[in-house]
């Protein structure tokens, strides 16, 4: 488009002898002026627009990292719960068994038959009965919390599933903004040296600058605030399997991007530039490192095994396993953009804690 704008104009300029004059001495300050004011007006009509596509963008951004955060958080506090459950029901039977082997209700009895008076009587059954009355409750309200909180982790989960952002919806949104920045940014290159210096261009120009600011600080923010979710026991065990067809490939890393792609497989849907299947992978692509997963005799680009299993081949083609180094190469080449390599690398982190795993490759989100 831009060619054949320059040639148009080139042709237009040619005077009667093909003389071609300079079109900064062509135009008069007067017409600088007028020139850069009416694209700063244009510009300003296209601000609105230009500020719900970042703010589009921005939510879409934090929806990749607030969806798995709640998520997160409701299964951490369920486990807590299960442990502290598991924790009262092992002091239980520890003390039960520890009065038992004392000599069991045998023992119990002859401790309240030792009672020196019928107050010490009083006193000793009431002791032995708060023991076992408070182990009971002990163990029975915190099997309560522990149902309570599977409870709101799974409604949560449900909730997050049903909504969960993924990198294709944040691509969506930044297609969008690019689009609408392009728009404005060419009614200030269609203006010449001379229209540009002046002050309203200038403030067109700084107004572009902000936004695109504003975009690339949504990203680094955001790659710094995500937060690993839970995965599914099928996913689970395939991105532990496929890792180990890489030698050196952390599965965690995997799972990372499993999560980023498609949160687990839960919106495997196809992204605006035609990637598919739970990894997200554009068929060109998997055409090329496609493998065959689950071992039914084909590669499929929508099923988990053989997504997940193509995904290590590709990363490891790519050197993941060699270096630190070529692992942040090999994400950055599965998405180009330094702020998928951050977030990635974020979450692998987290996830390999929680499994007790080595720690991954460290990548922190630069300063904006």
């Amino acid at each position: 488009m831009w060619l054949r704008a320059a040639l148009v104009g080139g042709l237009a300029l040619v005077g009667p002898l093909g003389t071609i004059p300079t079109p900064a001495a062509a135009e008069n300050a007067s017409d600088a002026r007028a020139a850069a004011a009416a694209a700063a007006e244009a510009i300003d009509r296209l601000q609105p627009r230009v500020d719900a596509a970042v703010t589009a963008y921005e939510r879409a951004l934090e929806g990749l990292a607030s969806d798995v955060t709640a998520g997160i958080t409701a299964n951490q506090f369920a486990d807590e719960a299960t442990r502290a459950h598991d924790r009262a029901t092992r002091v239980a039977h520890q003390r039960l068994r520890a009065l038992y082997m004392a000599g069991g209700q045998t023992g119990l009895l002859a401790s309240v038959l030792d009672a020196q008076s019928p107050s010490d009587l009083a006193r000793r059954i009431g002791n032995v009965g708060r023991v076992v009355d408070s182990d009971r409750n002990t163990t029975s309200e915190a099997r309560l919390d522990a149902h309570a909180a599977a409870g709101v982790a799974r409604a949560r989960g449900n909730s997050a599933d049903s909504a969960t952002a993924t990198v294709g919806d944040v691509e969506s949104r930044l297609r969008d903004l690019t689009e609408v920045l392009e728009e404005a940014q060419s009614v200030l290159d269609a203006l010449n040296v001379r229209a540009r210096s002046l002050e309203d261009a200038e403030r067109a120009a700084a107004a572009l600058t902000a936004a695109r600011a504003a975009a690339d600080s949504a990203r680094w923010n955001t790659a710094g605030t995500a937060q690993a979710r839970g995965i599914p026991v099928t996913f689970l065990a395939l991105y532990r399997s496929a890792s180990a067809t890489c030698p050196g490939l952390p599965w965690p890393v995997l799972a990372a991007i499993g999560q980023v792609e498609s949160g687990h497989g839960s919106n495997p849907n196809d992204s605006y530039a035609g990637a598919q299947g739970p990894m997200q992978f554009l068929p060109s692509t998997f055409r090329a490192y496609g493998v065959d997963g689950d071992g039914d005799g084909q590669a499929d680009i929508r099923n988990p095994a053989d997504a997940i299993f193509s995904a290590a081949n590709y990363l490891c083609a790519n050197g993941a396993g060699k270096s630190d180094t070529r692992l942040l190469g090999a994400i950055w080449r599965y998405n180009h953009a330094d702020w998928y390599v951050a977030m990635v690398l974020r979450i692998a982190g987290q996830i390999a804690a929680r499994f007790g795993e080595p720690p991954v490759a460290d990548y922190a989100p630069r300063s904006t």
